[in-house]
Formats: structure tokens, sequence, C-alpha cells
């Protein structure tokens, strides 16, 4: 496919990312050009990335393309999940010279995007967009300052960041228009030595670094933060574990999260995940040099020597039941080593391993306590709660965002969520209070939403002040409609966020920060689950759903809708209805072009008792049906932290 582009455009200036030994005369976006280029114009461009994670790091470094008349994007290996790329022109000014676009798939999981201009344009616009539209359509926001980067593999600290700034690597950054042209410099260095290798590693510092018996001096008037290069820590260079006078019996190499490239979250995430996989049990262990997934002695997926993990190798893990990781080998080395577990633990994909090598510190505690578990992953549930729990901890901890805060970036302040809260029952006030309560690692405030209930009745009374945090009480009348009321409660909530929670259901403890690591990666304006555990309180039983998570979808359950504030301002809010409000708002929500992503469901119970107790009135036999489990009783996901609980 490679060979057919270039002969279809063969005057064209020609770059890669992700593409191992791309054929000559072309540029490699990962390791040899990180020096801007000419000022000159060419007739065409061809950017070529293995995967759409590839291009989001080529779009890091679009400044370095020439201006062209004709940009074409290519992506060679894309997931089936993906919808068809089309670049959305932003802003609209720039794109005036637009004079066709076209959008299609010359075979099988390859998509090209071919943009012709009347005059020369930058070319890295048509990355960027096409990068975006494989992100769908999010603003590219890293919360940390305006970064530069420079050196080889220096992109893979800010994927997906037009806003970066490339430089050389001896500096100085270029400047932007009236500003300096950023605020904090990452460098990556490649010595020759293995002591200056080991030096790097350990931490960061201020002062030059040898590089080949000289000095890798710094011209700009900043402090680069300076990290290693996947050669610097190769096994060549710092010795194999076990040999004599190896840095890898120190448990500081690489012992902190810091010291490796982040996850791109964005696309290496848990959308996709299967809950029922039709495949066994695989390993990660050395074939050819590299990490590779091995099932019944065949490769599944092969990952890259410098161990990053994109969408591409994921989606070829998803019908995979697990994967154990041997450690055994000698990999292409710790730091790629300590990638490739992080990149598959933050999609989600199962992971188990015996122990972990001290030299593999960087993972982070916990989430090393995780790998070390030993859940029955023939089990579907448990499968799928160690799934949760490691992605929970590999997206926090090597997050990009998360990365740049390790590297002393201002952390941002947490969002704040306000919880709608509207109910009828007075004896149910304390029950949804104390569910909210629960709620831990988040910022929030309640409105709670009397509706035809006094604030001075003895039970409301004495749950709102048991509840310890800010909440603020709205009394509406029993002839209000529900929709007028959700929407009285959302005007007097501060918070960046609304979730609308209901009166009688469970709520894990986790639930809302669940739902808000699910908007940082789904890029959804609502975020949400369906009722995949449901308690049916006439008959006492509990029953586990069959439902598709982890996608974007057309509705989530209306007691788990969490919005951007934003976004529900621009639709208005919820309809005067006494019921439907909830489908109503999210037809109103997807025909304004926003979008829904449906997370795990593990951390939510629905309480059904009869149904003329509830605004969704569905016959309790609907909830018999399709059911993957089915117990007497009361049974939580182990998620929910509900052991020892009176029962309901």
């Amino acid at each position: 496919m490679i060979r057919q582009l270039m002969a279809e455009m063969p005057t064209a200036r020609v770059f890669f990312a992700g593409v191992e030994s791309p054929p000559a005369p072309s540029h490699d976006l990962d390791r040899d050009l990180l020096e801007p280029t000419s000022p000159q114009q060419v007739k065409e461009v061809l950017v070529v990335a293995r995967t759409p994670a590839d291009l989001r790091r080529a779009a890091t470094l679009h400044k370095l393309l020439p201006d062209a008349e004709r940009v074409v994007v290519a992506v060679l290996d894309t997931p089936a999940s993906h919808p068809a790329p089309v670049p959305t022109p932003t802003p609209a000014h720039r794109w005036r010279a637009l004079t066709e676009l076209r959008v299609h798939q010359p075979k099988a999981r390859v998509w090209v995007v071919d943009a012709r201009f009347s005059a020369s344009v930058p070319a890295g616009r048509t990355v960027t967009a096409t990068a975006r539209a494989f992100a769908g359509h999010r603003l590219d926001v890293i919360a940390a300052p305006a970064a530069a980067i420079a050196g080889v593999g220096a992109a893979d600290w800010r994927p997906g960041d037009p806003n970066a700034t490339p430089a050389e690597v001896t500096g100085p950054v270029p400047e932007r228009v009236g500003a300096p042209g950023s605020d904090v410099v990452l460098r990556t260095l490649d010595p020759e030595t293995p002591a200056a290798a080991h030096a790097l590693h350990l931490e960061a510092t201020a002062e030059p670094v040898s590089e080949g018996g000289g000095l890798a001096e710094w011209a700009g008037a900043e402090t680069p933060i300076e990290r290693p290069t996947l050669g610097a820590v190769s096994w060549e260079r710092i010795g194999r574990p076990g040999m004599a006078e190896s840095p890898l019996a120190d448990p500081d190499v690489l012992g902190e999260p810091s010291m490796i490239p982040p996850v791109d979250e964005r696309l290496v995430n848990p959308q996709g995940f299967v809950t029922t996989p039709s495949r066994g049990t695989a390993s990660l262990a050395e074939r050819d040099g590299r990490w590779s997934v091995l099932l019944d002695g065949k490769v599944v997926t092969a990952f890259a020597e410098s161990g990053g993990v994109t969408d591409a190798e994921v989606s070829r893990l998803r019908q995979i039941r697990a994967v154990e990781v041997d450690w055994h080998h000698a990999h292409s080395g710790p730091l790629a080593a300590v990638r490739v577990l992080a990149g598959l633990a933050a999609a989600g994909v199962p992971l188990v391993a015996d122990a972990v090598p001290r030299w593999a510190g960087a993972l982070g505690d916990d989430l090393v306590a995780q790998l070390t578990k030993q859940p029955d992953l023939s089990d579907d549930l448990r499968r799928e709660e160690h799934s949760i729990r490691l992605r929970r901890e590999a997206l926090r901890t090597h997050g990009v965002a998360a990365r740049w805060e390790q590297l002393g970036s201002p952390s941002p302040a947490p969002p704040l969520t306000s919880v709608l809260l509207a109910t009828r029952r007075t004896d149910m006030v304390g029950f949804a209070l104390d569910q909210v309560a629960r709620q831990r690692g988040v910022q929030l405030e309640v409105i709670l939403a009397l509706h035809g209930v006094p604030r001075r009745h003895p039970d409301v009374a004495a749950a709102v002040e048991r509840f310890g945090g800010p909440i603020t009480v709205l009394e509406a009348d029993n002839q209000a409609v529900f929709g007028e009321v959700l929407n009285d409660a959302a005007a007097r909530a501060s918070g960046s966020f609304l979730l609308k929670m209901d009166d009688d259901d469970w709520y894990g403890p986790d639930f809302l920060s669940d739902l808000l690591l699910a908007h940082s990666y789904s890029g959804a304006q609502v975020v949400g689950t369906v009722p995949e555990f449901v308690y049916l309180s006439s008959i006492d039983v509990t029953v586990h759903r069959k439902q598709v998570t982890e996608q974007i979808t057309s509705f989530v359950a209306g007691g788990t809708i969490l919005v951007e504030r934003s976004a529900f301002q621009a639709v208005g809010g919820f309809r005067p209805l006494r019921r439907s409000v909830d489908t109503q708002f999210q037809e109103a929500l997807q025909a304004a072009g926003g979008q829904i992503y449906r997370t795990h469901g593990l951390g939510y119970i629905l309480r059904r008792g009869p149904a003329a107790n509830h605004t969704w009135q569905e016959p309790i036999g609907t909830f018999l049906q399709r059911n993957r489990n089915q117990w007497r009783g009361f049974r939580p996901s182990a998620l929910m932290e509900l052991d020892g609980s009176p029962r309901p």
C-alpha cells in the first residue's frame, strides 16, 4: 500500500509515522525529522501513519511540515470500530483555499484523506484535522503549560497536541507571535555511555547531560526536563537482568511513572471492551526481540520496538480472555516493557502476573498491586471487575495530563459536579444522600429538589443535616412538571458537570469518578451507563443483564446521566414533560450533534419495584429477559463495595 501511494504521488514530499524502515526518499517523523524544515513550498505532501495513534504523534509535529497545494493523509491499520475520519476544517477561515476533500477506504482497515487547495497552505492543518477526527472531533487540549519538545521520540510525550512546539535538540525554542515559544521544554537524549544512561533515568536534572563524551548543551533560556530515549535504557546499554554490574539490581531504575512516555488515552482506552470473549488466555512474551501477545504459539499482535501501544493492537486483543505476563525473557528493554504494560492496562486488557520485577517500578505501586492479583478470570464478571480496576489505575497514573503533572506542571482544579436529585418520597431522601456521600475522589455538590415534599419534614431535615457536603434544597410544588423541576435544580447548580441521580438506586463509591474518567477518554458530551444490574424488590431477585458497554451509544439510564453543563444549556435542558424527560433530552443532544458514551455498568444497581412507582413504567418481566445471570436476593458487583450491607 505504501509503494502504491508513493507511486501515485511521485513528486510529493513523503513523511512517515509508526512505519518501520520506511522506503526512501522520505522523512521519518519518529526518528530523523526533529528540526524545522526549510520554509520552501512543495506541490504535494503525503503523510503515512501506521495507526490512528501514530497519526496523533504526527499531529504534534505538524509545524515541521511544509506548505503544499495537495495533502494526502493515509492511515494503514485502522480498527473497524473507528468511523470514517472526515476532517472538520477548524478554524474555518483558514480553509478558504480548500477546493476538494475526499475521504475513502481503498482497502480494509486503510483510510485515505485527500485534500486539494487553490493555494499552498500548511500541510499540518490537514494532518491535525484528520487526527482530531479519529479522536471524536474533540478539542486536543492537554491541561499543562505550552510545551516544547526536542529529541528523538519526544512527540510520544505530547501525543495529539498541535499546540506543542518542536525544537532542535540543542535549542532554542522557536518563538511564537509576540510570546516565548513555550513554558516548559521536554528533551530526550540518547547518551553513548551506559553510565550516562543510568544517570538519566534516575531523575531529571537541570545539569547538562553527557552525550558521546561531550555535553548536550541547551541554547535556550529554559531548563529542559530531560528523559532517556529507548536506546538509552536498552538492555545493550545497561545490561540484561542478572548481569554483573547491571543497574537493574537497583530498584530505582525506571522507578517512577514520570520516567516513561504517557499513554495517549484518547485512543488507547477501554472503548470496545468485550464482556464475553470468544478466545482463550494468551501470554505476553518475547518474539523476535519485541513484546508480542501469543495464543496457542501464534502471534496475535506484536508491539513496536518502542513499546508504544496503539489502538490497532488493542483491537486485536478484545476477544482474548486474559493475557499472562511472562517476565522471564529479556525483552527489547525495560522502557519498552513498562510502556507495553501501561498501555494494555489503560485499554482494560485483563492482565495478570505472578510478580513484577523491581526495575519495572515505573508502573506505579497501585497498578503493580492490581497486576499481581489472581482473580478467577474464567468468570466473566470477575474478569470485567479486574479489567476496570486495572484501567482506573493505568489511566490515572499514565495518561497524558497525569504525566505532565508528575513532571511538575500545575494541577488543574478538579471539576465540580452538581448532582441533581429530585424526589417525591420523604423516606428515600436519606438513602439517596447516602449514595451521594459514598462518592470518593471527586468534587461535588447536591441540588436536592423536593417535589411536593416540605423541607421541614422530619425525615428530610434529618437527612439534610446528616449529609456532610455542600447542598442546596429546592422546594417545588406538587403539581410542577418533572422536567421543569429538574431544570430549576440545574439553574441553581454551580458545577461544570451535571449528574442526574435517582433517589432509590444504588451507586458504587467510584461511580462518579468512573463517569468523569470515561468523559476524559471518550470525548462525549454525555456519559452514563445502562441498568446492567437490576434488583427486583417485589420478588427479591437480582439480575445481571446482557449489555454492550464502553461504546458510543444512543441511550444511557436516566439515573446515570453525566452531562457537560455547556451541552446541557445548548439544548435547553430537559423538556417540560412529566415522563420521558431522560429520553427526550438524549434525543435532543444527538440531534444537535452531541455524542453519548456508555461506560461499564458495574458501579450502579437499578432498584425496580411495582411499575406504578416509577416514571419509567416498564413491566417487571422485561428485566427477566436477556440476562447473563440471575440470583435470589441482593447480589451486587464487587465494585459496589456493599458487602455486609443490610439487605434492601
